[in-house]
């Protein structure tokens, strides 16, 4: 998870949001932290010239162009105009080798090009159930259970980037109120429907225009590899040595691609300067911001497959897993119960089906106090699953 700094945040509130980011704590329970020294990264220096914006068919916006044009420069600058954010990325990406980064933290790679298998080894462990491991002993087909998981498992590396904006309310709602008088105007002339426009106008503007919103984009990319990939990798030893060539590694074209973007808002209707309760404004930013990244992380899950999480059962009577609220769990989903990876197919064999039960949903949201730790399924799993606690579940569309 890398942030994307974000200078533009309204009323000096930058150095708080960004504070708040980094006390987010990675869902453990649900990914493994493939964390890279490069957690930060400014964009000032990845932006686009005219030739790659022709190159990549960018055009501004329709928000940054509507704000643009009925609203003050200020408040037009408050509505970030992100389409070229993905391509930035991508050169940033590019310019960086973030997919060689990536790489060498898999295969533990050194500055004289020494390497070991240990972290991918590690990872794989961590992933096999106790029944696969058994399985794969037995038939004496342990290696290729090895091998077809570190496939596996590379293919799923992930890099979300997130970029916050904190903003005070009051500018947006006066740009609204200020396009819909205008709009009246043009449309209505002067009149009674008129002043009532400009009335039902100055109602809303009032409704809406205290406190702030905490906006947040994710853009997710994943580390391209398969058996390609590996092939290029092992050509890059050095069979005397046994080390990489790590020239010709970074001459590898290994790649991030592009998976797709989501975004979340938080609507904070009290005006920071009245508080709430007890909380500090520190306080209510942390809770906001670190909530809303959670919401962007459950979008891109359930908007793009391969980005869906698996998680390990925890207990079979009840059933329990470690999810909750964070992971945007209300209660009522069906999960699919799964056995064997099947390497032909690259997918899970779905052994049955489970249901959050509504009344044992765990509340772990950023800031909450339940510490219940587990939420709880009705159902009855699979023979085969029930002799595992660490049977995999994921959510089913």
């Amino acid at each position: 998870m890398i942030l994307v700094e974000n200078p533009s945040i309204a009323d000096g509130k930058g150095p708080l949001v960004e504070a708040a980011y980094r006390n987010y704590k990675f869902p453990e329970s649900v990914y493994n932290n493939h964390k890279l020294p490069q957690t930060t990264i400014n964009l000032d220096s990845y932006k686009l010239t005219p030739e790659e914006e022709a190159q990549f068919g960018v055009k501004k916006s329709e928000a940054g162009q509507l704000l643009g044009a009925v609203a003050s420069e200020a408040t037009a600058g408050i509505v970030q105009d992100d389409s070229q954010v993905e391509f930035e990325l991508q050169k940033y990406i590019k310019q960086n080798r973030l997919a060689h980064e990536q790489i060498i933290k898999w295969f533990n790679i050194k500055e004289d090009g020494s390497f070991n298998l240990d972290y991918v080894t590690a990872m794989i462990n961590l992933q096999l159930t106790e029944e696969q491991k058994l399985t794969a002993v037995e038939s004496g087909s342990q290696q290729a259970a090895i091998d077809a998981n570190r496939e596996y498992l590379i293919n799923n590396t992930y890099t979300v980037f997130t970029r916050l904006n904190f903003v005070s309310n009051e500018p947006i709602a006066l740009a609204i109120k200020n396009t819909a008088v205008q709009i009246a105007t043009e449309k209505l002339g002067e009149g009674m429907p008129l002043e009532l426009a400009k009335k039902a106008a100055e109602k809303i503007y009032e409704k809406t225009k205290e406190g702030y919103s905490v906006w947040t984009n994710g853009w997710l990319f994943d580390l391209q590899w398969g058996a390609e990939e590996w092939a290029r990798f092992e050509s890059c030893v050095n069979k005397d040595t046994k080390k990489i060539d790590l020239d010709k590694f970074y001459a590898q074209d290994f790649k991030l691609n592009y998976v797709g973007k989501e975004k979340a808002t938080s609507l904070v209707t009290f005006s920071l300067k009245k508080g709430e309760g007890d909380r500090t404004e520190e306080q209510i930013i942390d809770l906001s911001t670190n909530r809303n990244v959670d919401k962007v992380l459950v979008k891109l899950q359930r908007a793009y497959d391969q980005f869906m999480p698996i998680f390990p059962l925890q207990q079979d009577k009840p059933i329990g897993a470690f999810l909750g609220t964070k992971e945007g769990i209300e209660g009522g989903e069906k999960f699919e119960v799964l056995g064997p990876f099947i390497k032909e197919t690259g997918e899970y064999k779905v052994l049955g089906t489970i249901t959050v039960d509504k009344k044992n949903v765990w509340d772990n949201s950023y800031g909450s106090t339940d510490e219940k730790g587990m939420t709880l399924f009705t159902g009855k799993l699979p023979k085969l699953a029930g002799k595992d606690f660490g049977t995999k579940i994921r959510q089913k569309r």
